[in-house]
């Protein structure tokens, strides 16, 4: 029972994640081109704003920036999406009982999808610049795997949180916006003092952009220890997220209600 209840909820993650992907390609005229053209866009801005005008980086700028910049924002993005997906699907909830720890698993696999455009981006850059395939590219499928339990930490508590307190939606925004700009984006956090990459340590997206980087750019195996202690951390906190959501899910459709 427990194994078809499974598989189940499996089958709708991915066939819900497969039709929101649809039909997010087919709202607009460009459909999925978005999602190759969203890095290219935030990539020019970016290498005009920090390589041209305060001549940063080198020769490597761009692949670097927009290695920095696709791995971030398929986190932003779908903690932002997974975050309020509770919220969002209000019309099921009323008429549909099954588990709500559903609807962020279902905004996790639909921006999965999405990120496999930007990727596709990324390793075209990323051979144009000189950077071909090496050994180390195999663990980059472990690292796509360590995103998502991180993207899961913080999603999974916030999917929880937000029905009952909807600002904790825009503080998020917010929160993530501060860590995009300690999360080694747009420089070299290993050129920073000791204390500020012990202080910016503290957010994991700096551990794993710079894991991508060592793997994809410099063909190096990532930080083992640090990777551990990411997915260690992340599963703890979307284990307790999963447990709370599954405490909380008899009030959601009365919370919404209101």
């Amino acid at each position: 029972m427990v194994v078809m209840g499974f598989r189940h909820y499996k089958n709708l993650v991915l066939h819900k994640a497969w039709a929101d992907f649809r039909a997010e390609a087919e709202r607009t005229y460009l459909g999925v081109a978005w999602w190759v053209l969203d890095p290219l866009i935030n990539l020019g801005v970016y290498y005009l704003v920090f390589g041209v005008i305060f001549s940063q980086g080198g020769p490597d700028f761009v692949p670097f920036l927009l290695v920095g910049l696709v791995t971030w924002r398929f986190f932003e993005a779908t903690v932002v999406r997974a975050s309020n997906s509770i919220l969002q699907n209000v019309s099921m909830i009323r008429q549909v009982a099954f588990p709500k720890v559903i609807f962020p698993l279902i905004s996790v696999a639909t921006c999965l999808l999405e990120y496999a455009f930007s990727l596709a981006l990324l390793f075209v850059v990323l051979i144009f610049y000189g950077h071909h395939p090496s050994l180390s590219w195999v663990v980059f499928p472990v690292l796509v795997t360590v995103q998502v339990g991180l993207v899961l930490a913080f999603a999974l508590p916030l999917a929880a949180a937000v029905p009952f307190v909807p600002d904790m939606y825009k503080l998020v925004t917010q929160v993530l916006r501060i860590m995009f700009y300690m999360s080694g984006v747009f420089f070299d956090i290993e050129r920073l003092s000791p204390k500020l990459q012990f202080v910016l340590g503290f957010n994991p997206m700096v551990h794993v952009i710079g894991a991508v980087r060592a793997v994809l750019m410099r063909g190096e195996w990532p930080a083992w220890p640090v990777m551990a202690a990411v997915c260690g951390v992340s599963a703890l906190a979307a284990l307790l997220g999963a447990l709370v959501i599954r405490r909380l899910d008899p009030l959601f459709a009365k919370r919404i209600a209101r």
